[in-house]
């Protein structure tokens, strides 16, 4: 495609094609190989005018040029391109992965018959240009999306489909049946992953072509968490008693604010609100592979101006709460949070300080997994509790207790921690302590006091 418009029947006069990767070796490679095509062909060759070391093929009759260049070093000056190659789009860092896709295809208004080509193997992550790109592509070709200048086509196994089946790996690899790509290496891969169960993410992203989300290896599997049952509409819940967990931050950092309702019976209804600075979110959410703007959309997100947090919106959020629903205590996470659980207390609010070790964590998180694989953790498909889930990294202690990391952890778990600890105070009841000090509640095994605040 790049050679028919660089001197073929796509060419046009002054032609600008570029060949775009992650970096100055990947993007040589859609360079060689049409370079590698004019040299086979004494036709070809005898028109066009090489300079290798600069990656560039000149069509001189035309005055058009081929030329290949990374997101790492490039001119945004003097662009007019015709065609536009994006290769392995997921690989580009995404500080300049839209600034790179945006300068070209603006400059791309001024030809009468542009055309945009981008390849890409799955990736991982949300808010980021290749995700963007994916999500645009599956909703193009389910119909949700009527785009007649946008032409989807992918070749992908569903999340839900067996990543041992052949069938699954011949849906996702054409290149199986033609031929070319051997079904035997998949197979050995596929068993070894068997066995390392962290390889499993990699073959369903390179070899299944399933966008990844999450950790690596998921406390809960994405499809179990969103098989949820309906959560209670919020007005429905106003009488019934409620639990608060807020996980506060740092200056520039996410606090979340978690709501909880337990039923009686074993189930709980959720509901949580992230806060974040609002200056630079863009920026934020690409380095986080996190679709913040879509969070805020959604309403799961509220942003506070300037580049820090501003716990004032926290406060009144809680107050909020508590003048609507019944607010019975509210677990507040120790950490720089003594001036904000103060005010919370000169409010009339009853306030649990809670820890972040394994003494506070162990019982509420394995209730939370408890609730969530017996359908009874009802969500409402809250995004940002969504992307924090899937984010949690678990860590044990010698006895097999269990609390999240964030130090582990592949992205933000802040709402997640918010949730975990409305649920512990759900689940004691409301009397501020421990899990360990309720033996209905205490986990199993032997009690590792951690004393980190």
């Amino acid at each position: 495609m790049a050679l028919a418009h660089l001197l073929g029947p796509e060419s046009e006069p002054g032609g600008q094609i570029v060949c775009a990767a992650a970096d100055r070796e990947n993007a040589g490679i859609a360079f060689n190989s049409a370079w590698q095509m004019v040299r086979q062909d004494p036709a070809l060759l005898s028109r066009v005018r090489p300079i290798e070391s600069r990656k560039i093929l000149h069509h001189d009759k035309s005055a058009s040029k081929l030329s290949a260049i990374s997101t790492e070093a490039y001119s945004k000056h003097g662009l007019n391109v015709s065609f536009f190659l994006a290769d392995e789009a997921h690989s580009w860092p995404a500080s300049e992965a839209r600034k790179l896709f945006g300068v070209v295809r603006d400059s791309m208004v001024k030809r009468e018959h542009p055309l945009t080509i981008v390849i890409s193997t799955a990736g991982e992550g949300e808010g980021t240009l290749a995700a963007d790109l994916w999500e645009y592509s599956l909703a193009v070709a389910r119909g949700e999306i009527e785009d007649p200048t946008f032409a989807p086509i992918i070749f992908a196994a569903d999340p839900g489909d067996d990543w041992k089946a052949p069938e699954t790996w011949a849906k996702a690899n054409p290149a199986i049946e033609a031929g070319f790509l051997s079904a035997e290496e998949i197979r050995l891969k596929v068993k070894r992953a068997e066995f390392i169960p962290r390889d499993v993410a990699d073959i369903k992203r390179f070899h299944l072509n399933i966008w990844q989300n999450g950790a690596a290896e998921p406390w809960i599997d994405p499809a179990v968490y969103d098989a949820a049952p309906d959560r209670t509409p919020l007005e429905n819940l106003e009488g019934t008693p409620a639990f608060l967990g807020i996980d506060m931050a740092a200056v520039t950092d996410m606090a979340s604010v978690a709501i909880c309702w337990p039923d009686g019976t074993g189930g709980y209804d959720i509901d949580v609100t992230g806060f974040f600075p609002a200056d630079g979110i863009q920026a934020r959410g690409e380095r986080d592979q996190a679709d913040y703007q879509k969070m805020v959309k959604a309403g799961c997100l509220r942003l506070t101006e300037g580049n820090v947090i501003d716990q004032n919106v926290i406060f009144e959020h809680v107050l909020e709460l508590a003048e609507r629903f019944q607010v019975q205590e509210i677990a507040c996470d120790r950490w720089g949070s003594v001036g904000f659980m103060t005010r919370l207390q000169d409010a009339g609010l009853t306030v649990a300080p809670f820890g972040q070790g394994f003494a506070s964590m162990a019982g509420p998180v394995n209730e939370m997994e408890r609730a969530i694989l017996s359908g009874g953790f009802r969500h409402g498909g809250n995004l940002a509790l969504r992307s924090a889930v899937g984010n949690v990294a678990l860590e044990q202690d010698p006895a097999g207790n269990r609390k999240f990391t964030k130090a582990r952890a592949r992205g933000r778990i802040d709402s997640a921690v918010a949730a975990v600890m409305a649920l512990a105070r759900a689940q004691a009841g409301g009397s501020v302590g421990l899990v360990y000090n309720d033996a209905a509640l205490r986990p199993d095994g032997f009690l590792t006091i951690d004393l980190g605040w």
